[in-house]
């Protein structure tokens, strides 16, 4: 994704992508939360520097996997399938810090 436009984007399950930007300068807590269905939590940090954003409890309540969003932006050292229903991808300019520094860094 280009982040010189400065969009995030909503992967679905079944491979759409919808543009999104926040209300506000940053995406509210509430926000990540509608995009994923649920609690948010950070999956990791992509190649092109954005956050992938994932239901917290998707695996639990049996979301579908998102196999597109897992081809493009899987990490090897994640098990299988463990990214699951409507992920969000934030631009890095849109997100407060505290969601940067819960990523861990391999």
């Amino acid at each position: 994704m280009d982040r010189s436009s400065n969009l995030s984007f909503i992967i679905k399950t079944n491979g759409e992508i919808i543009p999104a930007m926040p209300d506000d300068e940053e995406f509210s807590p509430q926000q990540i939360r509608d995009y994923v269905a649920g609690p948010p939590e950070v999956y990791c940090e992509t190649h092109d520097g954005f956050f992938l954003f994932h239901n917290k409890e998707g695996k639990e309540r049996g979301l579908a996997p998102n196999s597109f969003a897992a081809t493009l932006y899987g990490k090897a050292s994640l098990a299988a399938g463990s990214l699951v229903g409507r992920v969000f991808l934030a631009h890095p300019d849109h997100i407060p810090e505290y969601w940067k520094k819960s990523v861990s860094r391999d």
